[in-house]
């Protein structure tokens, strides 16, 4: 099949913010009046939910894209220093937001206009008129539910077409949040190293075959995940192409690949198929031996999203199985720690204060702890399976 490349086909996909629209979407109330920013916003939300995705540019000020670019370069040449990630990543680190000494990624994800595009525009969570119409209350909120820095270089191999499963995202199947895919590089896509989409398809006849494929969480019991079940989805999620190799062909044929800029967001349905892309050989000359593409994810979901019952790897759930099944806003509500840090409705000074306070101590106490029952649980699935072989 033909390499794909950026063309004037395309331009439908992507999107220019002004600085002024910039702070009109942080602000406290949306201005209606720019009859030409109304426009762009409808635009965005219609190919958003028609094509599955929607790449917008202009989201971040010039200054806040360069300490996340600084901000990125830092961690990935700390871990260069460290053994490699696998094969597919060149650096890696989860819970970015949460990283006390690179508060960039807890600005970008929480307090910039990337959560107020997606609650605004993308997902409709405003305040809504209560019954009596003179008040009003939040329908419901936004909140960051996963992040990670991740760069890729000359690795091996890169994750196959999918969605992403229970651990990048533990909300059962009935919710619908957003992925970002956030360039902190230049990725020309003649080079490779960069995200491909395939358009339409959260909502493609065949995307439910895709899904059993991989074990993907719409597969999953509602009633909740037994331990043989996430043993035989653990570490599927990127096989598409040795799993199903007719359905793989069906979402290369339609892949989609964008000339990425440093500060692009791609935002994408959670039921988008996606894949990386390994750099090239010409991609290999063009950047040197020692590249490393950087990006940011963040997955954000309304607060009402519900996490997956039943074995759960989710640092929430293994430090209270209680939490099973609870939704987001319940979850913090009840634990009083702000394990899916809210960004939307934004916070007052005083509720961003004790947010951040409440990150840190989940950072240094309770997410390490939650580690270590993590890799207990993997270490007693794997070896209860290797018992029954």
């Amino acid at each position: 099949m033909q390499k794909m490349t950026t063309s004037s086909a395309k331009s439908k996909h992507i999107f220019n913010i002004t600085a002024e629209q910039r702070a009109a979407l942080r602000s406290p109330q949306l201005c209606c009046d720019d009859v030409e920013f109304n426009e762009v916003l409808k635009s965005i939300k219609q190919t958003y939910n028609t094509e599955g995705f929607v790449l917008v540019r202009g989201l971040l000020d010039d200054d806040t894209k360069e300490r996340l670019v600084a901000a990125g370069h830092e961690l990935q040449s700390a871990d260069t220093r460290r053994p490699p990630i696998g094969n597919q990543f060149n650096a890696l680190e989860f819970g970015s937001a949460f990283n006390r000494e690179k508060v960039i990624f807890r600005e970008v994800a929480l307090d910039s206009a990337i959560p107020a595009i997606i609650a605004r525009v993308l997902l409709d969570i405003e305040e809504k008129d209560d019954e009596d119409g003179d008040e009003k209350k939040n329908d419901t909120s936004l909140r960051l539910l996963k992040d990670a820095f991740m760069a890729k270089g000359k690795e091996e191999s890169h994750c196959g077409w999918h969605v992403d499963d229970n651990v990048f995202w533990p909300t059962d199947s009935s919710s619908s949040g957003v992925n970002v895919w956030l360039s902190l590089d230049e990725i020309p896509a003649e080079y490779g190293g960069g995200m491909a989409v395939s358009p339409r398809s959260h909502t493609a006849e065949w995307r439910r075959d895709a899904y059993a494929s991989i074990g993907s969480t719409p597969t999953l019991p509602p009633e909740g995940v037994s331990p043989a079940q996430l043993r035989k989805t653990f570490g599927q999620t990127c096989n598409m192409a040795s799993l199903n190799e007719e359905i793989n062909a069906k979402i290369e044929s339609t892949k989609l690949l964008f000339d990425y800029r440093a500060g692009d967001c791609l935002f994408c349905h959670r039921w988008l198929f996606h894949r990386s892309t390994i750099i090239n050989e010409d991609g290999m000359k063009h950047y040197d031996d020692n590249s490393a593409l950087k990006r940011y994810t963040i997955r954000y979901e309304r607060g009402s999203a519900k996490l997956i019952q039943g074995v759960n790897l989710e640092p929430s759930v293994l430090i209270d199985p209680q939490n099973s099944g609870k939704s987001l806003d319940e979850v913090c509500e009840i634990n009083n720690k702000p394990f899916y840090p809210r960004c939307w409705p934004p916070l007052q000074v005083e509720e961003k204060k004790v947010q951040s306070v409440g990150m840190d101590v989940l950072s240094q106490e309770i997410f390490p702890l939650a580690q270590k029952k993590k890799i207990e649980t993997i270490q007693g699935l794997m070896a209860a399976g290797a018992g029954k072989a």
